[in-house]
């Protein structure tokens, strides 16, 4: 798995406001909204393939700050709530819009993946 706490995050084609957003949540995840955070995550990954990957990592790497800055799971929880909505309306999306779908189905196997690498070091 790549380093990915000294590595720069792909964020730069958004705007000042969510830039500054996500690289407060990657450093001091209790300094954010962490759902606000994570809707926003979610909602670019819907939009974009290849962002998805990145959000992977990002969502790694805010759920691994926030669990060693104060052993909570926010973040975790937020996010897992929101995929297990989109997921329980998973036929409307695909009716509405298949590279939706993709785009959910590719985010989903990029936390895996970082979360099985995860698991795999322990």
């Amino acid at each position: 798995m790549e380093n990915t706490n000294k590595e720069e995050y792909k964020i730069h084609s958004f705007d000042a406001d969510t830039q500054q957003l996500l690289k407060t949540a990657l450093k001091d995840p209790s300094g954010v909204d962490l759902e606000t955070v994570a809707n926003f995550i979610i909602d670019q990954s819907l939009k974009d393939t290849a962002f998805c990957k990145e959000a992977g990592r990002i969502c790694y790497t805010i759920t691994q700050a926030e669990t060693k800055q104060n052993g909570a799971n926010v973040f975790r929880r937020h996010l897992l709530n929101r995929l297990q909505q989109e997921y329980q309306e998973r036929d409307e999306m695909r009716a509405r819009s298949l590279k939706e779908w993709v785009c959910f189905v590719t985010f989903i196997c990029y936390i895996f993946d970082y979360l099985k690498t995860d698991l795999r070091k322990t």
